[in-house]
């Protein structure tokens, strides 16, 4: 015995009620046997125009194939004995969807009620019959003059959207949203959405009846909210976090660092992490060592078990199905960049059974999202997309396809979705088979942009070639390169109100983390091919250095191109802010990491850099990792003896600002230097 229910018929559509009405009483009939989220949206709709729902069947079971099965007779019986009980009622209009139109939505019209009238149980009725589907072989004239039942042809009540898709759009005007029949001109009080167009029907959802429009925004995104406020932190839902890392991703410290950013008390947090990817074995390691304890409880699947990426989904998902206590089930991929700490709360009180935040590529249109299907079942554009991408449309939408982060009640896992292997379908991925699995059970995917919650990393030129490769992902991931590797306060040097000027002409701002600092510092000690110190040079045009250091050039180690993004976007600004009237393009012949150390090179001597302006950036600190150091310029005798590790100086370099390297008495030192505009 399984249970029959409506969720495809749809949409009352209309601004207003037909003003005729007021002279009838309306009574819509439809049979559904629990309430799916298809026939909430069904009522709400009919609610919105003030419509009277009867469901008939609630609660009953259904023993029909409610794919092949015409209802084995159920809904038929079910009408029948509905009608009996208002055959006696003067002036009633019924209106009945059924299985067929399931859990959907109504649309008033505004002058197309009138239909034929016809006589039922000794009473006179409006009727009016829904424009068959292809198959349908009842001709217009037979119902016409046999059975006194007026087809409605031209869908001025009814719309049928099989094989009708590109015929139905919608119709915004004056803070009013209708969907409109292009091909007959008329505006359907009903929409019907079955087989293949339910995911059509899922779209003119999100917008009738006034449920978005331009004027308003979305009217509904507040109605039937879990409000978490004044609950204290161990009366919070638990909710079990999954992170998946299936393949090498940049930024994962970062991730790990926005996952404990995430403003839910850890105590109530369950966490699952299946890392298949040995490069990351020992970040997960550490991570887990540093902050596992702070959860409720871990579970770690690492490369070496070798669990395939669905399976791993199926089994982060069953922890929370099989635990009474596991209220959320929280799946995060570690390409995603979760910047806003209250997504978790946010998407909570959303209280849907399946919901997204949405989250873009950088500068890109790709997203966790799709706004429609094509008819194989694969990514097709729909008209809202780019307007819900870039947030011009904001508002809670119904889609037919989430990936990469999502919430689901586990209620639902326990119930519409209890099946083990929501992650197989077919030959489908992971991420499309289970939103295949979701649908095929009629439960709703929604994404919110409602807020900024953060971005997907790019993982197409990724290279784990290096020892800290995020240090080349200035192209592929600025963002987070910059939140990694730019000092937190450049934004204020870069407004003037943190640059300091210790020497003539010699400007001194942040512009490095420490872990910036630190992380070339390392890439060069692996690299390892210091230079000698002396005259000869092979690595620069005419194989001679007048003024030689012991370093390492970035072609070196293939970091040219990446630095000179860095001097562009970050080095440039500030000279043009310091230096009023010159515009660089940051082009540079030499940049490099030099090394101080007493026994190897302790200074250098006086001399003027091959540059217009010269930026030299400390990478570690002054009384911790050496002792003495510093820059002196000789024609205004004035030294900097502490440089600040991550903050740089920027100084002319012809002519005027001859200079020369303090002697490092202790330890090591090391700059990165670069001769800009030589």
């Amino acid at each position: 015995m399984g249970s029959w229910e409506v969720w495809k018929v749809e949409i009352l559509s209309a601004a207003y009620p037909p003003p005729h009405l007021n002279t009838y009483n309306l009574l819509v009939l439809t049979v559904a046997t629990k309430e799916s989220e298809g026939f909430r949206r069904f009522k709400r709709s009919a609610q919105f125009f003030n419509y009277k729902i009867q469901a008939l069947g609630l609660g009953e079971d259904w023993d029909g194939d409610k794919e092949t099965s015409a209802g084995g007779g159920l809904k038929v019986r079910l009408l029948k004995k509905a009608l009996e009980k208002h055959a006696d009622k003067e002036n009633l209009v019924i209106l009945f969807t059924d299985r067929w139109v399931p859990g959907g939505f109504l649309g008033g019209g505004q002058h197309v009620w009138g239909g034929e009238l016809a006589e039922v149980g000794g009473r006179l009725a409006t009727l009016a019959v829904m424009e068959p589907c292809p198959c349908c072989s009842l001709s217009p004239s037979f119902l016409q003059e046999r059975i006194n039942i007026t087809l409605d042809h031209r869908c001025r009540i009814f719309q049928n959207l099989v094989g009708a898709l590109d015929e139905v759009v919608l119709k915004f005007e004056m803070g009013h949203v209708r969907a409109r029949n292009l091909a007959y001109d008329t505006l359907p009080v009903l929409i019907h959405g079955n087989g293949p167009t339910k995911l059509q029907l899922n779209y003119l959802g999100n917008y009738i009846p006034r449920f978005w429009t331009f004027e308003t925004g979305c009217t509904v995104c507040d109605e039937g909210l879990r409000s978490l406020k004044g609950i204290g932190d161990e009366a919070l839902p638990v909710v079990l976090v999954s992170v998946f890392i299936e393949q090498p991703t940049p930024f994962l410290s970062l991730f790990f660092q926005r996952l404990l950013r995430l403003h839910y008390p850890r105590k109530q947090l369950r966490l699952f992490i299946h890392n298949h990817e040995q490069h990351h074995k020992a970040q997960v390691e550490q991570f887990l060592a540093e902050h596992g304890g702070e959860y409720k409880s871990v579970k770690l699947v690492g490369p070496e078990v070798r669990v395939a990426n669905a399976d791993a989904r199926n089994m982060g998902a069953d922890l929370c199905r099989q635990d009474r206590g596991c209220t959320y089930y929280f799946s995060v991929d570690a390409d995603v960049a979760l910047t806003e700490p209250k997504t978790l709360r946010l998407l909570i009180e959303q209280n849907k059974n399946v919901i997204a935040p949405l989250m873009t590529r950088h500068g890109r249109l790709w997203s966790n999202f799709w706004g429609a299907m094509s008819a194989d079942g694969y990514y097709a554009r729909s008209e809202d997309y780019v307007d819900i991408v870039q947030r011009r449309r904001v508002g809670v939408w119904n889609v037919p396809y989430i990936s990469n982060i999502y919430l689901i009640k586990g209620s639902a896992l326990r119930a519409e979705l209890q099946q083990t292997d929501l992650f197989h379908h077919s030959k489908l991925d992971a991420d499309m088979a289970f939103c295949a699995n979701i649908r095929q059970q009629d439960v709703f995917m929604f994404l919110t942009n409602r807020h900024t919650f953060g971005h997907l990393l790019s993982l197409d030129s990724y290279q784990t070639t290096h020892l800290h490769n995020d240090l080349w992902e200035v192209f592929s991931n600025p963002e987070d390169w910059k939140e990694k590797y730019i000092h937190e306060n450049y934004t204020r040097a870069l407004a003037g109100k943190l640059v300091e000027m210790p020497c003539p002409d010699v400007y001194w701002f942040p512009i490095f983390t420490e872990t910036a600092c630190d992380e070339l510092v390392e890439e060069m000690e692996h690299y390892g091919q210091w230079s000698l110190g002396d005259n000869k040079d092979n690595r620069i045009q005419g194989g001679y250095e007048n003024v030689p250091t012991i370093d390492i050039h970035m072609n070196q180690i293939s970091f040219e191109r990446e630095w000179h993004k860095f001097l562009v976007e970050y080095i440039a600004p500030m000279t043009e802010k310091l230096y009023p009237g010159y515009y660089t393009r940051a082009q540079f012949d030499l940049a490099f990491v030099v090394r101080y150390k007493p026994d190897e090179q302790p200074s250098l001597m006086p001399h003027h850099d091959a540059s217009t302006f010269t930026v030299n950036i400390a990478l570690n600190r002054v009384g911790v990792d050496y002792e003495g150091g510093g820059c002196r310029f000789l024609r205004y005798n004035c030294s900097i003896r502490a440089p600040r590790k991550g903050w740089t100086l920027m100084h002319p370099g012809r002519l005027t600002h001859y200079h020369e390297g303090l002697p490092t008495t202790k330890g090591t030192r090391y700059i990165a230097v670069s001769f800009v505009d030589p």
